[in-house]
């Protein structure tokens, strides 16, 4: 009986000439072994990846994570498109690491404490990056993210941040979702983001601002979240969020604000959810402004106490009268707020007008102002991308539905707590095609793109064996 290396029978079947399994039949080859080697040619190939690390093909992914890497690996194949190495010791990311193919890079909680600028120059396909809780980061280069034009998810929380650079999100058109939590940043620039003309989601919280000027937040005519709670704010321009048309969740909580100008937030025309509590208010008549804007809010607010002065320390700003404030002398608001009182069918009228916006949809409105010229501008409509909580993906089939600004969350190990945030009103469904197709994580997805070949083959085998015999 004739027997062949394996290596030589996977060739061989990999090249689906019949003629030549028909000479190995003749030749008196087992048809055993020939479906052994079939078997063989349906695993993976190891030659490709990594050592220590899984591949899957079709998107080619590349899984290294919790492996104790203290560099990049080497082997990663040049049409790799996912590439999972978080949880490592990484320390260092320089030019040449990556392929441009590369679709999505997840490389947080590990140790690095350098990026070389050009790291990700070309890297016109990458759309999602991860490079959060690296606390040791602590510096980006400006042209750090240059050139990633599909890019719309950035995570660099818990990265050690005391500032951004000038310029460093320039050219992000693409991007929704930016995620700054839990750094150590004392100021923002203006026109920092003036070029994420498509954010809808600005995590700020859990740093150390103290001040929020007029263009600060200028550009964003499409965010739908801000939060900046658990800061050291003590002081924000009465045109900060002049913007801001569309933003549905303001969290403002446990800062340092003793006071907040009432025409501050009379831009924000789209608001739904606003918190305010843990701050040291003064409700004496410097807060009567803020107190005749939350007169006429219709959306839900957290509890305004007030600090000052000793007659109303513990008193909720929303609920004071108006013969509260008889004795202060001036108008009723310091900038005279143009804020009509909202009706019932008023509101009804603003909802139609307006629609509001689910978490990950961003139902356009129009408003008076639209930078339509702007390169990467999109004009009002729905946003349509859904940002998914790995945790979710990695779970799918539970039946449990998150909670609904889980959703972004930017890993499975619950980095965050969620406790804070709003519960959300029912919003009108909207067909949307995905922008993005969302990919199952490392170890869900099967390697399957040999099944037809082997079937093909093991047919053809079959049918070989009862012709000759």
């Amino acid at each position: 009986m004739l027997f062949i290396d394996s290596k030589e029978g996977l060739a061989l079947l990999r090249t689906k000439n019949k003629a030549t399994v028909q000479h190995l039949l003749l030749k008196g080859c087992c048809v055993e072994l020939l479906l052994l080697l079939l078997l063989v040619a349906e695993l993976p190939l190891g030659s490709g990846c990594p050592r220590d690390c899984v591949c899957y093909p079709a998107p080619m992914t590349v899984s290294c994570q919790a492996h104790n890497f203290a560099a990049i690996p080497e082997g990663i194949p040049e049409d790799s498109e996912r590439i999972f190495l978080q949880n490592n010791h990484i320390t260092l990311l320089q030019q040449g690491h990556f392929s441009p193919a590369m679709v999505t890079l997840w490389i947080y909680s590990n140790n690095i404490t350098f990026i070389d600028p050009n790291t990700f120059e070309g890297f016109v396909h990458l759309e999602e990056l991860d490079l959060g809780d690296n606390r040791q980061l602590q510096t980006l280069a400006p042209e750090t993210f240059q050139g990633l034009v599909k890019l719309h998810a950035l995570y660099l929380y818990k990265c050690g941040l005391s500032a951004l650079p000038s310029g460093i999100f320039n050219g992000l058109h693409s991007l929704q979702y930016l995620y700054l939590q839990d750094n150590h940043i004392e100021y923002l620039q203006d026109d920092i983001f003036v070029d994420l003309v498509n954010l809808s989601h600005l995590f700020l919280h859990g740093n150390k601002l103290w001040s929020l000027g007029q263009d600060t937040f200028r550009g964003l005519v499409n965010l739908d979240r801000l939060l900046l709670h658990e800061n050291q704010l003590q002081w924000v321009h009465h045109k900060a969020f002049h913007d801001l048309r569309r933003l549905t969740t303001l969290f403002l909580f446990n800062n340092s604000l003793s006071e907040l100008q009432g025409d501050c937030l009379v831009p924000l025309a789209a608001l739904e959810f606003l918190r305010l509590n843990g701050n040291a208010w003064d409700c004496g008549c410097r807060a009567r402004s803020l107190w005749e804007w939350l007169r006429r809010f219709r959306g839900s607010s957290s509890a305004v106490p007030c600090a000052s002065p000793e007659l109303r320390q513990g008193q909720d700003l929303k609920l004071l009268r108006p013969e509260d404030f008889w004795n202060c002398t001036g108008p009723v608001s310091p900038h005279q707020i143009k804020l009509h009182t909202l009706t019932t069918t008023d509101r009804a009228a603003r909802k139609e007008h307006h629609p509001a916006h689910g978490p990950a949809r961003d139902r356009g409105h129009p408003h008076s102002h639209q930078p339509g010229s702007r390169s990467g501008y999109k004009k009002p409509g729905k946003n349509c991308t859904s940002h998914r909580n790995r945790n979710q993906i990695s779970k799918s089939g539970t039946g449990k539905q998150p909670h609904e600004l889980q959703d972004y969350a930017p890993d499975y190990q619950h980095k965050f707590s969620f406790d804070i945030m709003p519960t959300a009103r029912p919003k009108r469904k909207g067909k949307c095609a995905r922008r993005t197709p969302i990919r199952t994580p490392s170890g869900v997805q099967q390697a399957s793109s040999g099944y037809s070949l082997g079937a093909s083959l093991l047919a053809l085998i079959l049918g070989l064996v009862v012709t000759l015999r």
